[in-house]
């Protein structure tokens, strides 16, 4: 690790664990450590690279570590995930962190970011996860990401329509989209006004919706899950045709 970043790490630590407890979500002392790593290692980098616009420690405790820990209660067991727009590793390296069992794959198109995510992930020792450095359109094509992923995740990534769009043809049979929501996300106004469990169209596909809303702790800050499942007959034969499974 380079030069230490000027916050207690204890503490950092501490805040993690009890304020993801607070979510549900148990973080243990080495887990916790893990992402201390991870975020003394995004500070560093963040130096040169511009990779996030929170730096204040606390700040990017809860909002990028803990906020990234809130699905991880509902994704199944060894799901093969892909995390659309990763940045600097969010929600994906936090996931992966205190669930090992996940099979994830992290997408951006700016390679510095995939850099420091591939070099993050190489300094935890953490396996069954890598950064691709790609535009998302570009691998819609390709067999080795085509229908083959469990769930689809953003975070604040881009609107949600669009981001249904892009990721539906990423779905395995049986797989959904989860797109990470802030309150005042842009081009989202409309989620504010959906109901949190009906149906909802985007392009040719239908989809079930379940919104699930929180508070971040300590802070406050209203947030939203957003889970997008095609239905079928979408769901058993489309994304086949788009090139599913083999």
């Amino acid at each position: 690790m380079g030069k230490k970043t000027a916050f207690d790490s204890d503490t950092w630590q501490r805040a993690v664990i009890k304020n993801a407890r607070e979510m549900g979500v148990d973080v243990t002392p080495d887990q916790a450590r893990a992402m201390n790593i991870h975020a003394d290692e995004l500070i560093q980098w963040n130096r040169v690279s511009n990779l996030t616009a929170i730096t204040e420690p606390l700040d990017m405790a809860i909002k990028h570590y803990v906020d990234s820990l809130a699905p991880a209660r509902l994704i199944p067991e060894n799901a093969r995930v892909l995390d659309m727009g990763s940045g600097g590793g969010f929600p994906g390296v936090p996931l992966k962190i205190v669930r090992p069992d996940l099979i994830i794959t992290l997408v951006d198109s700016v390679r510095k970011k995939t850099s420091f995510v591939n070099y993050a992930i190489g300094r935890l020792r953490l396996s069954d996860i890598h950064a691709v450095h790609a535009r998302i359109e570009n691998l819609a094509d390709d067999p080795d990401f085509c229908g083959r992923f469990d769930l689809v995740i953003s975070r604040a990534f881009t609107a949600l329509a669009t981001f249904a769009e892009l990721s539906v043809p990423f779905l395995a049979s049986g797989g959904s989209l989860l797109a990470m929501k802030g309150p005042q996300a842009e081009h989202d106004h409309e989620i504010n006004d959906m109901r949190d469990d009906g149906t909802i169209c985007f392009g040719d596909v239908r989809f079930k919706i379940r919104i699930q809303r929180y508070l971040l702790p300590m802070l406050g800050d209203q947030r939203r899950m957003v889970n997008l499942t095609p239905l079928s007959p979408y769901d058993a034969v489309s994304i086949h045709s788009l090139g599913g499974r083999s």
